[in-house]
């Protein structure tokens, strides 16, 4: 594969990717899961976003998605 051809994979919580990590309190952050056929995945400073991940989440609309039906409604 040429380097021209190379896609990044993207974190589906923060939006970082492989030449753009997240600061963590234990320095850049690192893939905890990716689906590589998707260009997709779970960074470590994403970890709350594992459960939409789990539940098939695999764009950040998803996650957003899912942690609005986690909040009660107001009112």
């Amino acid at each position: 594969m040429e380097q021209s051809e190379l896609v990044l994979a993207h974190c589906i919580g923060c939006g970082c990717d492989d030449h753009h990590s997240c600061d963590t309190d234990a320095g850049k952050c690192t893939w905890i899961v990716v689906d590589w056929e998707l260009n997709v995945g779970v960074c470590s400073a994403c970890k709350a976003a594992l459960v939409a991940w789990k539940q098939g989440a695999r764009s950040a609309a998803a996650v957003q998605a899912s942690r609005q039906q986690e909040q009660p409604p107001l009112g």
